[in-house]
C-alpha cells in the first residue's frame, strides 16, 4: 500500500513537472510566433496544440523506445500510450471544452469550423481506419505524421499577420536554447511516469488502457486545461477554441504518428470497438452543434459532460480488462 502512494505521489510530481516545463515551453513559443507574424488562430491549432500536447508526444517517443529495446513491453505500453492518447483527446471534448463554454465563451466561426472539427474528424477517423486490424503498423504511422504536415501547410494559408520582429538575436537563441532543454528534461521525466505507470498497472491489476483513458490521459490534458482558461479569461477565444480543437487533431496524428512509426502499436479491441467511437461521435457532435450556433451554450455544455461521465461508467463497467 505504501508502495502505491509513493508510486502515485511520484506520477503527480512527475505531471506537475511536465505541466511547469510546457508551460515553460508555451510562454516562449507565442513569443517567437508573435516574432515571426502568425495569427492567434494558427498559434493556437500549431504551436499551442503541440507545446499543450507534449505529454503525450513524449510519452509516445519514450514508450517506444521502450519497446524497441524490450519486445515484452509491446502490448502493455501500447495500451497504454494509446489509452493516454485517446483518453486525454475524449476528456477534452466532452470535458474541457464545455467547462470554457461555461466559464467563458467557446465559439468558433462557420468559416473556420470545417478546418478545425472538420480535422479533428478526419484525424480520429483516420486512426480508426489504421486501428482496425489490431495493429498501428509504423508504415501508417508514417501516413499520420504526413497527414499531419499536410494539414499545416492546409490551415496556414490566410493565418499570416504582420511580423513584429521585436525580438532580438539573441532574444531569439535564448529562446531556443530554454525551448530544448526543457524538451530534454521532459523526456527524463516522461520515462519516469511510463516506468511508475507499469508498477501501478501490476499493483492494483487494472488494464493499461483503462489506466490511460483515466488517469494518465486527464494529467496529459491538464496543459490544455491551464492554457484555454488562461486565454478564455484573457478574452482571447480564438486561441482558448483553437489550443482545444488543434490538440485533438496533434494527438492522433503527430503523437500517435511518431510512436508507431518508431516500434508500431497493438490496439485492444476496447478502444476499436468503444472508445473511439465515442471520440468520433462527440467530435461529429460538437461540430453539429457548432455549426447550428458557433458556439456553445450551457445547456449543450452539461450534455457533453454528461455523456463524459456515462462514458467513464460504461468503461469501468463493461470494459476493465484489455482484450487484444
Amino acid at each position: 500500500m505504501v508502495s502505491l502512494i509513493l508510486n502515485i505521489s511520484g506520477i503527480l510530481l512527475g505531471a506537475l513537472i511536465v505541466f511547469i516545463l510546457a508551460e515553460l515551453i508555451l510562454k516562449r513559443t507565442i513569443n517567437l510566433a508573435k516574432h515571426w507574424g502568425w495569427s492567434e488562430t494558427f498559434i493556437g491549432l500549431t504551436i499551442l496544440s503541440i507545446g499543450t500536447s507534449l505529454p503525450e508526444i513524449f510519452t509516445n517517443i519514450i514508450a517506444s523506445t521502450q519497446i524497441i529495446q524490450n519486445q515484452k513491453l509491446y502490448e502493455t505500453l501500447s495500451h497504454l500510450v494509446i489509452g493516454t492518447n485517446v483518453g486525454s483527446d475524449i476528456f477534452q471534448q466532452n470535458f474541457i471544452i464545455p467547462l470554457i463554454a461555461i466559464v467563458g465563451v467557446l465559439a468558433v466561426t462557420k468559416k473556420e469550423l470545417f478546418k478545425q472539427m472538420g480535422g479533428v474528424i478526419f484525424a480520429t477517423s483516420l486512426l480508426w481506419i489504421f486501428s482496425w486490424n489490431g495493429i498501428i503498423s509504423q508504415f501508417e504511422g508514417f501516413v499520420l505524421i504526413l497527414t499531419y504536415i499536410a494539414y499545416l501547410f492546409i490551415i496556414k494559408n490566410g493565418n499570416k499577420r504582420k511580423a513584429k520582429k521585436h525580438l532580438e538575436n539573441k532574444s531569439i537563441l535564448s529562446h531556443s536554447f530554454i525551448i530544448l532543454v526543457s524538451f530534454i528534461v521532459m523526456a527524463l521525466v516522461t520515462e519516469f511516469i511510463l516506468n511508475v505507470s507499469q508498477e501501478i498497472i501490476q499493483q492494483i491489476n487494472v488494464s493499461a488502457s483503462l489506466f490511460g483513458i483515466v488517469f494518465l490521459g486527464v494529467i496529459a490534458a491538464l496543459p490544455e486545461l491551464s492554457t484555454s482558461l488562461i486565454a478564455v479569461l484573457r478574452y482571447k477565444k480564438e486561441i482558448s477554441a483553437s489550443v482545444l480543437i488543434g490538440s485533438n487533431i496533434t494527438n492522433p496524428l503527430f503523437a500517435l504518428g511518431i510512436g508507431s512509426m518508431v516500434s508500431s502499436y497493438s490496439v485492444p479491441s476496447v478502444v476499436l470497438i468503444f472508445d473511439l467511437p465515442v471520440k468520433l461521435f462527440t467530435a461529429l457532435l460538437i461540430y453539429y452543434l457548432l455549426f447550428r450556433k458557433e458556439t456553445l451554450n450551457k445547456n449543450k455544455a452539461i450534455l457533453l459532460i454528461s455523456i463524459y461521465i456515462t462514458y467513464l461508467i460504461l468503461r469501468f463497467n463493461f470494459f476493465p480488462i484489455d482484450i487484444v
